[in-house]
């Protein structure tokens, strides 16, 4: 197994983590609450809104089917207000994104997550807010 490289100090970030699988926003949890500065969670793209309105983030990391806001829905409510912020979609269904969609977001990651390469690419993110 290669050796990622971070370059940013993750523990200086805070991260939103917006997904409707409790198995895999429990091991999100779990893996980032080692690495980050502070951690929020949400189960669906409306209270994933919420907690971004309450905490501002450094960092998302949010799926796209989820209920009551999808993803898509909550990444422009956001980009209304703020076009800077790193926007991670973890998602199984990339093939259900418009090219329009693609311009909201920063990365697109596929399920199943490989935690070694999302953690890569939220230091990729980091990097961009400094």
């Amino acid at each position: 197994m290669s050796k990622i490289k971070i370059k940013s100090d993750l523990r200086e970030i805070s991260l939103l983590i917006i997904e409707d699988g409790e198995d895999i926003i429990n091991i999100m949890d779990r893996t980032f609450k080692m690495l980050v500065k502070e951690i929020f969670l949400a189960k669906d793209g409306e209270v994933g809104l919420q907690e971004y309105q309450k905490h501002t983030p450094d960092v998302i990391l949010t799926d796209l089917r989820m209920p009551n806001l999808n993803g898509i829905e909550f990444i422009k409510e956001v980009r209304k207000t703020n076009k800077d912020i790193p926007i991670i979609m973890i998602t199984a269904y990339e093939y259900d994104l418009k090219e329009e969609d693609k311009t909201y977001i920063d990365a697109i990651f596929p399920k199943p997550i490989n935690f070694m390469k999302l953690i890569q690419t939220i230091d990729e993110c980091a990097q961009k807010i400094k």
